[in-house]
């Protein structure tokens, strides 16, 4: 199988593992039954988790791979959601289906030597399988850590960091805890611009990979541009969670300009949308949810069926050649041109 390829259509796992990392964090080892499924450090696997009101779409970063085998390391959030039901239903033995490993949030991005991973909580993950990397292809690559979590029981991987650091000598770690306990001698309090330049003292010389919450990734990108840093070296991902879609604004026409209005079936339901906005955006202005994660085209959760019609398209590596000459688009990066029908099965 060339690596480079992502595999066709829906892929086959059967969970062989599940590993305790924390009170409320779970690994799940997968093993494809098509064999080994290529996968880039950084890229996330979208599940299709069969929760009792229907099934759901979510995406989870790749923390590692083991012997072809695929680890993700998933915190368990809301009663109800899908991170909780994996958490209480996936066990060994299990078969788990999920679309193939997608995203750009690699080392692909990097521009320059100096690295610095800023993670929040379960935005750990990421940053592991690209460290994982790095301490295989390049273990003298400058890299600083910082990581935040919200006590010290919830610090992930902090054993391999460990290890790491014995492979790769330029590699420094700096976690703070927002809620301290005995015995804890790391950093405390949340994330600030004074204990990011206590951590990193060179931060804005830095090229930034950042994953966590959304408030956290702003904070320290804002702390980052204050130091010095470049945007275009600042780079962030996010899937979202179990707080439901993420709703995006509707896009206003342009001052003077009034586009036609289209019909838009959505499993048979019709409703109306314009080239001004996305069929995400159409479908949730009108209680229609549509699954979504980044609500950037970069996740594939929102993936839906073109039955008929025209769209503009913009994905951005959400979706792969193979799904879109099957007749998949991205709900939240098209656009229609026509009426048009939509399936979300």
């Amino acid at each position: 199988m060339d690596m480079r390829v992502p595999p066709k259509g829906l892929l086959s796992f059967a969970c062989v593992l599940v590993r305790d990392e924390t009170a409320s964090i779970k690994t799940f080892r997968l093993r494809a039954g098509s064999g080994q499924v290529p996968v880039i450090p950084g890229q996330a696997l979208v599940l299709k988790v069969p929760l009792p009101s229907g099934p759901v779409w979510r995406s989870f970063t790749v923390s590692g791979v083991r012997d072809g085998d695929l680890e993700l390391t998933i915190k368990a959030q809301s009663e109800g959601g899908a991170t909780r039901w994996l958490h209480d239903n996936v066990i060994a033995g299990c078969d788990v289906d999920a679309r193939a490993p997608r995203g750009d949030f690699t080392l692909a991005l990097r521009q320059q030597p100096a690295l610095a991973f800023v993670s929040g909580g379960s935005g750990a993950t990421p940053m592991m399988a690209m460290l994982r990397e790095l301490a295989e292809t390049e273990p003298l690559a400058d890299v600083a850590w910082f990581h935040a979590a919200r006590d010290p029981d919830e610090v992930l991987f902090a054993a391999e960091l460990i290890r790491l650091q014995r492979i790769m000598p330029r590699l420094t770690v700096a976690v703070t805890v927002s809620r301290t306990a005995p015995g804890w001698f790391g950093y405390r309090g949340r994330l600030n611009r004074r204990l990011m330049a206590t951590a990193v003292p060179d931060f804005g010389r830095r090229e930034v990979f950042c994953c966590g919450p959304q408030g956290f990734m702003q904070e320290t990108q804002l702390i980052h541009a204050a130091e010095g840093g470049a945007s275009s070296r600042f780079h962030t991902e996010s899937f979202g969670g179990d707080t439901g879609p993420v709703v995006t604004p509707v896009l206003a026409s342009p001052a003077g300009v009034t586009g036609p209005s289209f019909q838009l079936k959505v499993n048979g339901r019709a409703l109306a949308t314009t080239p001004d906005e996305t069929l995400l955006q159409a479908s949730l202005r009108q209680g229609v949810v549509i699954p979504c994660g980044c609500g950037e085209g970069r996740c594939g959760t929102c993936m839906v069926r073109l039955v008929s019609g025209d769209i503009t398209a913009s994905p951005n590596g959400g979706i792969t050649p193979e799904e879109a000459e099957d007749g998949y688009i991205l709900a939240c990066s098209s656009r229609a041109t026509s009426d048009v029908e939509i399936s979300l099965n």
